[in-house]
This record gives C-alpha cells, sequence and structure tokens, in this order.
C-alpha cells in the first residue's frame, strides 16, 4: 500500500508499506542477490535451486515469506512497514516507529482456495467493493524500544512493542483511469515532512532509487 499525503504548503510526504512484516533480507545488496536466485530458478531447475540455497543460507527469507498469505481482498489485508523513522517532537524528543494499516477484518484464503482465483481477482474485486461501501484502515505506528534495531528491516520488532493510532484512512472510491493514472504517480518512503526523519536504515534510500528508476521507465 502506498499513500501520498499532500500536505497545506504544497508539498507532499508518502508512506510505502507491504504485506510482509518484515523484509526477507538486510540490505540492499542482499535483495539483489535474493532476486537473481529467484531468476534463475525455475519449476525445472536442479534441486536444490538457487533459491532454496539462498534461502537455506539466508533465514530471515523463509521467516518473512511465511508472514504473507492470499487476502480476499486488498481491503481485508494488514499492511505493515518495513524501514523505521524517528517522529521528533516540538522538544526535540525522539522516537522511532514502523507503520502499520490494519482493515477492520483480516481474511486470508487457503492455498487450495487461492489457486482457484483467477490472477487478477484482486484487482478486480477492490473498485466492485467500493462501490458498495467504503473501506476503512486504521493507520497506526509501533514504537520501538531502545534495544530494537532501526538499521535492519529484516528484524521484526517484539509484538508487545506498544502501537498507537495515527488516523483512519478511509477509501471510498476507484479511479476511473486507474492504469493510466498509476503510471504517473511517484511514491517515495524518504519523502518526509517536518518532525518525520529517515532512521539509519539504509535500504530507504535504495527504494527511493529503485523507485524513480521504475517511473522513468513507465513515463519514459
Amino acid at each position: 500500500m502506498a499513500v501520498k499525503f499532500h500536505l497545506p504548503d504544497g508539498s507532499d510526504t508518502d508512506i510505502v508499506i507491504n504485506s510482509l512484516k518484515f523484509f526477507p533480507v538486510s540490505t540492499g545488496e542482499e535483495f539483489r542477490d535474493l532476486l537473481l536466485a529467484l531468476s534463475e530458478s525455475p519449476p525445472s531447475a536442479t534441486k536444490p535451486t538457487k533459491s532454496e540455497q539462498f534461502a537455506a543460507s539466508h533465514p530471515s527469507v523463509p521467516a518473512a515469506f511465511s508472514t504473507v498469505a492470499t487476502p480476499d481482498s486488498f481491503a481485508d489485508e494488514e499492511y505493515f512497514g518495513i524501514d523505521a523513522f524517528v517522529f521528533v517532537n516540538k522538544a526535540g524528543e525522539r522516537q522511532a516507529v514502523r507503520y502499520q494499516m490494519l482493515p477492520e477484518n483480516v481474511v486470508h484464503l487457503d492455498k487450495s482456495d487461492a489457486a482457484k482465483r483467477a490472477p487478477d481477482f484482486l484487482m478486480e474485486e477492490l473498485p466492485e467493493r467500493l462501490k458498495r461501501g467504503p473501506v476503512i484502515f486504521h493507520y497506526k505506528a509501533q514504537l520501538a524500544a531502545a534495544d530494537d534495531s532501526t538499521k535492519d528491516p529484516a528484524k521484526p520488532w517484539p509484538d508487545n512493542r506498544k502501537v498507537v493510532e495515527l488516523g483512519v484512512l478511509t477509501i471510498d472510491r476507484a479511479a476511473a483511469n486507474s492504469v493510466e493514472a498509476q503510471k504517473r504517480l511517484l511514491f517515495l518512503p524518504g519523502q518526509l515532512t517536518d518532525g518525520i526523519e529517515q532512521s539509519d536504515d539504509p535500504l530507504i534510500d535504495i527504494r527511493g532509487a529503485a523507485y524513480a528508476v521504475s517511473f522513468s521507465r513507465r513515463n519514459p
């Protein structure tokens, strides 16, 4: 999920979050190597495949992938920030956070049911659902403790860390020209506003650079 806030001064600030509860690897270099291993592991590949070998040497990969399942709708899925950001108040006090966007209900399909669905069923389902009424998400922040890592997106924070609500996101319609509108949008996790700063997580800048390349290829 990506959300762009249009601020009163004309600037924007973005959040870009995922259904993974944490990232499968710690660095951009490891993510590149994971993608290469996956690309070199077709169904016909000799066992153990490159991706299986990579996962065996990086236990955070299967651990992260095990946190996701196919939802019955984008509206019934949880979304989590894999990177940490730092909230700074007027007194200069600092609090590291990771974002969450939580639905009213979480509904996941079992694998056999998911396998029967059309490849684009989630894209097709959401506009139809919105015709029946709005979709509500609760925008929250998980607060880090002093010893929680802010620079490693592959390390989840304990579930007992305090979570505070930041607001409510209401989605009430789909854009009529959604496919074309998507091409013109660029969401950058490092595009921040006053009072929010990047943590020491290097993946924030790596993601921003990769998203900019993607945007340029969508709009040559």
